[in-house]
């Protein structure tokens, strides 16, 4: 399973890929009020305001100043438009959406609110959704790139790598000067595994000192397990920019492959506090808890893991494993033997079994691990994935 992808940004005039909130605010405008409208006057009057303070980043003003016009003129396609956006910025999804789909059914040929609509889905960790809305945006405006670049990113997300891979290198042929769409292709290419795409890429980002190019070359070597360039090219993104989404994992991964458990420890812990919900900081610090012997922190995290991707054997291997520090065996076998199914090469699942049927006094089933794993070894199985080595070591050190 692949897990390097950035969702890099620039500034807040271009597309972000990794934080939304730097996303471009597409503000529309009223037309010129109608004399003797006392109401539209003052709706006028509260949205020209609203957008001052939009544009300000004052977004609680901004959110005052648009309901107000709002109250006067409920169906102002252009104050929906912008009080929904600025309710997605604060983070209150469910307004959001609401103000967008109501500007939407009032004029359903207006993309961009389509468009923002996608972003507050996007916002939510809502991406089937979003996906949705950027493809009819898309399907109408085939040359709108932005949001080709946002749909990308969608099915990335979603793990739909080829989607996600079509729609940016449309972008980046489109935009060969963009380097945004240079950052996100790249990353694109790491995570799906394709590391020969992502090398010429790579290479000409080599030449920029910017959190984003460090990120990906960083993730780029972690790939080519070059853990030690790896590990010099994202402590100096880290030194550039150290709010970069994604960023404290990749070096978590770095430190962790070169013996710093401790340090990538902390860089997972940091990276949860950027982004609760990163499901392989959440996996992998559960692992690292694990370890250490912190059983209540690495259950917690774990069982969140598991609730994100329930169908990760990963993860389910890491919940074997602390089922049976905990002492609950039954558990721990249970949960071994569906990893076991479903994967029979893993030679390390057939390591932890002759251990646990050992406990249990199963001989026969003991001598029938211990013989799996001395094919396997023979046979030189398993050719694991960057998560793959960063969970198997975490475990091997368990059984030594």
């Amino acid at each position: 399973m692949a897990i390097h992808w950035a969702r890099l940004g620039r500034d807040a005039r271009q597309c972000s890929r990794c934080r939304l909130a730097c996303l471009p605010l597409f503000l529309t405008f009223a037309p010129l009020p109608i004399p003797g409208q006392t109401a539209a006057n003052l709706a006028q009057r509260d949205f020209a305001r609203g957008i001052q303070m939009h544009q300000k980043g004052d977004l609680q003003g901004a959110r005052q100043a648009y309901e107000a016009a709002l109250k006067l003129a409920p169906r102002r396609v252009d104050v929906l438009t912008n009080l929904g956006l600025v309710y997605s910025q604060l983070g209150q999804r469910e307004q959001a959406v609401r103000c967008l789909r109501k500007a939407l059914n009032l004029d359903p040929r207006q993309e961009r609110v389509r468009l923002n609509l996608g972003i507050a889905y996007m916002r939510g960790q809502e991406f089937e959704e979003a996906s949705r809305e950027l493809s009819r945006v898309v399907a109408a405006q085939p040359q709108n790139y932005a949001a080709r670049h946002l749909l990308g990113l969608c099915f990335l997300k979603l793990e739909e790598f080829d989607q996600g891979i079509a729609e940016l290198e449309a972008v980046s042929k489109a935009q060969p000067v963009n380097l945004d769409a240079t950052y996100t292709l790249a990353s694109a290419y790491i995570k799906a595994n394709q590391a020969q795409k992502a090398e010429a890429i790579v290479e000409k980002l080599k030449a920029y000192d910017t959190a984003e190019a460090h990120f990906i070359v960083g993730s780029y070597d972690l790939t080519i397990l070059e853990y030690r360039k790896a590990l010099t090219e994202l402590k100096r993104a880290l030194a550039l920019n150290p709010n970069l989404p994604d960023l404290h994992s990749q070096l978590a991964y770095a430190y962790l492959f070169t013996g710093y458990e401790e340090l990538a420890t902390r860089m997972f812990e940091d990276e949860l506090t950027i982004n609760p919900q990163d499901p392989n900081a959440v996996a992998l610090l559960g692992c690292l808890y694990r370890q250490a012997g912190r059983v209540e922190e690495a259950a917690a995290l774990l069982n969140k893991a598991h609730e994100q991707r329930p169908d990760d054997l990963d993860i389910v291997f890491q919940l074997g494993l602390l089922a049976q520090s905990q002492g609950d065996n039954q558990q721990a076998l249970k949960l071994l033997q569906r990893v076991e199914e479903k994967r029979p090469d893993d030679a390390s699942v057939h390591i932890v079994l002759v251990r646990l049927y050992s406990k249990l006094k199963r001989l026969e089933d003991v001598e029938r691990e211990h013989a799996i794993v001395d094919r396997l070894n023979a046979q030189g199985k398993n050719a694991p994935t960057v998560k793959e080595r960063a969970l198997f070591e975490v475990v091997g050190k368990s059984l030594e």
